[in-house]
């Protein structure tokens, strides 16, 4: 047991085990109290477990009056938890060299944020049907369970089931299946199976495997009813038409 008091100087040691060691170092504990300082105080008090072990890591809290800096360092493979998680509830910041994680929630629908030399992730909710974003130099991806869409320089790419659609300075591709879209500055193609269907500035193509057809922009249909009845053994050059 060691005990020290000194009633004048208002210092007091008490307890089984107390211990102030200094090897080559210093150790300096400081109060300041005045008519234009704050009051001083010191107070380190555990009912379980207090640490500080210090090499290379580095902490220092400072005040200049007009306001405050708090500094958390470590070096080389360093790492700085923050955890207050709980049984049922993840809560923890993490800061080491290679990456800062931050995370929040409930034990398989995690909110977290990491952001690291390659990339800035953000998630939400169950793997496979939660929301995220990831974003690199290059592109920023965004995922709602099976439904994404990638956005780079060259362009943007969106798909959802048998759905994908292609944005990009040459144009919209889009795809539904077996059905295509094709969209340019030449026109718009159409395709279904084997059937193809193409609006351009030069008029209108069209085929199939019961019909093939062509309208140049120089001819010109005008008529209230139009009629036409075609068999894949016929071929016809011209249009029949009732007006």
């Amino acid at each position: 047991m060691v005990q020290a008091n000194i009633h004048n100087g208002s210092m007091s040691f008490v307890g089984e085990t107390v211990t102030v060691n200094s090897v080559g170092g210093n150790v300096i504990l400081t109060t300041v109290c005045g008519p234009d300082q704050y009051e001083g105080l010191v107070d380190i008090n555990s009912t379980n477990f207090v640490g500080i072990n210090c090499c290379k890591a580095f902490i220092e809290l400072a005040n200049n009056t007009a306001g405050g800096s708090i500094n958390i360092q470590t070096q080389d493979a360093g790492l700085i938890k923050i955890n207050t998680s709980s049984a049922d509830v993840l809560s923890a910041i993490l800061v080491s060299p290679e990456f800062i994680q931050i995370f929040n929630g409930l034990p398989g629908f995690l909110g977290a944020i990491q952001i690291n030399q390659e990339a800035i992730l953000m998630s939400i909710g169950a793997e496979g049907v939660g929301a995220s974003i990831v974003m690199t130099p290059e592109s920023i991806t965004f995922k709602v369970g099976e439904t994404a869409m990638v956005m780079t320089a060259e362009g943007i790419v969106t798909e959802c089931g048998g759905t994908l659609i292609e944005v990009s300075a040459e144009g919209i591709n889009e795809e539904v299946g077996d059905i295509t879209r094709e969209m340019n500055v030449e026109g718009h193609t159409f395709t279904a199976a084997e059937t193809v269907f193409s609006v351009g500035t030069g008029g209108l193509d069209f085929e199939a495997v019961t019909f093939n057809g062509e309208i140049e922009s120089s001819q010109e249909v005008n008529a209230s009813v139009n009629n036409s009845t075609y068999q894949t053994v016929e071929s016809e050059a011209s249009m029949t038409t009732i007006q």
